[in-house]
């Protein structure tokens, strides 16, 4: 089970690090809005960040849970409520970078 939170947090830093890192290294004084909220939530084409990682936090989640012999639905359900948190907090995130950095909404 540690093993499995470990996992858990350690990927979820590193993928919304994507997001905030483009924002960041492609904003300029010029041209204010970086591309993390494209990286996020258009690019190559809509929520496509977002579908790969909810299927790699359920792939991963279902794995742990028929290794530990638990019930699918259990890793399913954990990868689901790790998945909406991520998106949530990873959209906040760059959201807020995002006005820091003197951009708007």
């Amino acid at each position: 089970m540690r093993i499995r939170l470990l996992i858990n947090i350690v990927l979820f830093v590193v993928l919304a690090a994507i997001p905030l890192v483009a924002e960041i290294i492609t904003a300029t004084p010029e041209h204010v809005p970086g591309t993390g909220f494209s990286i996020l939530l258009y690019q190559p084409f809509g929520f496509a960040y977002v579908i790969l990682t909810s299927f790699t936090f359920l792939a991963l989640n279902i794995y742990f849970s028929s290794k530990q012999q638990q019930s699918f639905i259990l890793g399913f359900a954990i990868g689901i409520a790790v998945s909406i948190a991520w998106f949530a907090i990873t959209f906040l995130s760059v959201g807020q970078l995002h006005l820091s950095l003197g951009g708007k909404l």
